[in-house]
Formats: C-alpha cells, sequence, structure tokens
C-alpha cells in the first residue's frame, strides 16, 4: 500500500502540462495583446477607409461644382435623350449634368433621391428686384443655382448676351440681370425695351456698387 502511494506521489512530481509547456508569464501577456490589438487595427482600418471615401466625394463635388468637371468617382448610369442630360451616382451622392436641346443646361449635385426636374421657377424682373432690394440675403438664398423662367424688358445687346434691367425712377430697386447665351443667338429681331422672357440658371447675386446697379448673374441662357 505505500508502495502504491509513492509511485502515485512520483508520477505527479514529473507530470507535464502540455497545454502550457514552454509558457510563461511573458508569453501569456503577449498573447493578450495580440488578441486586444485585433479590434484596434480592425478600427482603424474602418475609419481610413471611411476618411479615404469623404476625401473622394469631396474632389467630386468641388470639380462638378466649382469647375464643372467630372464626376471622376461615379457611375453614369443614363443619357436621356431630352438632349443628352446625363446622369450619374457616386458613393451617396447623385449627379445630374443637364443639357436640354433649348432648357436646362446646369449641373445639379444632392442625394439619390434627388429628382430629375426641368420646370422653372417663373419669376417677373420687378418681383426679383423688390425682393433682392428688401431681403437680399433670404432672396440670394432662395433663388441662387436656380433654374427659372425670367421676364422683364432688354436693357443692352452685347456680344452673345442679353442684359434685362428693372429700373424705377429714384433708382432704389433698379436691377440688371445679365444672361449669356448657351448657345450662338441671333440677335436681329430683338431690340432695346423690348419685353422678353429667358430661361437659365441664377448662378449668383452682386451687390450694388457706384457704378453698377444690384445684379443678378444667369449662365446657360435661351430667350423665348
Amino acid at each position: 500500500m505505500r508502495k502504491k502511494k509513492k509511485e502515485k506521489e512520483i508520477v505527479e512530481e514529473n507530470y507535464v502540462d502540455y497545454n502550457n509547456y514552454g509558457m510563461n508569464n511573458m508569453d501569456e501577456i503577449e498573447i493578450t495583446e495580440e488578441k486586444e490589438s485585433r479590434p484596434r487595427f480592425i478600427m482603424n482600418l474602418i475609419f481610413i477607409i471611411i476618411i479615404a471615401i469623404g476625401i473622394i466625394i469631396a474632389i467630386d463635388m468641388v470639380c462638378v461644382v466649382k469647375y464643372d468637371k467630372g464626376p471622376y468617382f461615379a457611375l453614369r448610369t443614363a443619357t436621356l435623350d431630352d438632349g443628352g442630360t446625363q446622369i450619374f451616382y457616386g458613393l451617396g451622392y447623385k449627379v445630374i449634368k443637364y443639357h436640354q436641346e433649348q432648357g436646362r443646361r446646369d449641373t445639379e449635385v444632392g442625394f439619390w433621391t434627388m429628382p430629375y426636374s426641368v420646370e422653372p421657377i417663373d419669376v417677373d424682373a420687378i418681383d426679383l428686384a423688390i425682393d433682392f432690394r428688401n431681403e437680399p440675403e433670404a432672396t440670394a438664398e432662395k433663388y441662387a443655382g436656380k433654374f427659372v423662367r425670367i421676364t422683364g424688358r432688354i436693357f443692352r445687346i452685347k456680344d452673345n448676351e442679353l442684359v434685362l434691367r428693372y429700373h424705377d425712377p429714384d433708382n432704389t430697386y433698379t436691377l440688371r440681370i445679365e444672361c449669356p447665351m448657351a448657345e450662338k443667338t441671333d440677335f436681329s429681331n430683338f431690340e432695346e425695351g423690348m419685353e422678353i422672357t429667358v430661361l437659365g440658371t441664377i448662378d449668383n447675386f452682386t451687390f450694388a456698387t457706384a457704378n453698377k446697379a444690384n445684379t443678378v448673374n444667369m449662365s446657360n441662357c435661351f430667350a423665348e
């Protein structure tokens, strides 16, 4: 009996745990750090991807909006038979480059839900002049970048541009509307003082100076 007990003690003394064989505290720390670093690496990778996507979108926005180039990182999904309007989809954004035969010719950027829209906002020169004089910031925010149909009288014809104007006797609400044509236009049937309607996109507004009245700057215009 004593012999068996002694043999058991010898076996226990010589027992080796092969599951942890060769490991010490430093090994355990290294494994723990390795396990903890994996989620951190994944989070950093996701963050880098998000930053890269943001940079791509920003580059496309600047190229399209400021320079009328591109988009370079969006896929063209359609070319419409309205004259050549092109529709692009990017990472969360949509670009419509309008090119109607005689209508909208600007570029619009928005979310994927942004609709195709070629119906202009109708406004008279006198109403625009009053709004811009009374509430310049609100009027600029309301109309800047919008496709409009403006009715007014021709003030000047120069090169390939019409200048409309509303003028009041006190020169308080006087407004110039500069309308460069989208295509070469024959102005032989137009004359100063004639009332006409112009289609185009309002780019921006400029405030009056000593030599120039409040001005609406348009682009890609057509005379109706």
